[in-house]
């Protein structure tokens, strides 16, 4: 087995390995809320104000972001790295703040689209 492939195997143990970890933390985030609060308005509430924040955080962070930024990093590789980081970056901070305005702005139809009845 060649180093890049012991180092791939390596990298994807660990990135899988604490993908499953978070996922095992919010399944008990998730059982504690429901022990400790149970089923009432406030809980339902929360998940509804959740779920759309960590549908971005799975999009940007587990998804086709984070497996677009790569390649990116490895083509400019020659170049300034910091400084094509530093621009990915501040594009991405900018596009960040512009969803969160547009989601405060769309936040009451937001909220009829994923919990219909809520109010």
């Amino acid at each position: 087995m060649s180093i890049l492939s012991k180092t791939l195997s390596k990298s994807t143990l660990i990135v899988s390995s604490l993908t499953l970890f978070s996922r095992i933390l919010g399944f008990v985030r998730d059982t504690l809320i429901a022990h400790y609060f149970g089923v009432n308005a406030a809980t339902d509430a929360f998940f509804v104000a959740f779920r759309f924040p960590n549908f971005l955080r799975r999009l940007f962070t587990e998804g086709a972001f984070a497996q677009a930024f790569v390649p990116i990093i490895i083509e400019h590789k020659n170049q300034n790295l910091q400084q094509v980081i530093n621009k990915i970056s501040g594009h991405l901070a900018l596009l960040l703040a512009i969803l969160t305005i547009i989601g405060i702005i769309v936040a009451p139809l937001l909220i009829t689209m994923c919990a219909a009845g809520f109010n």
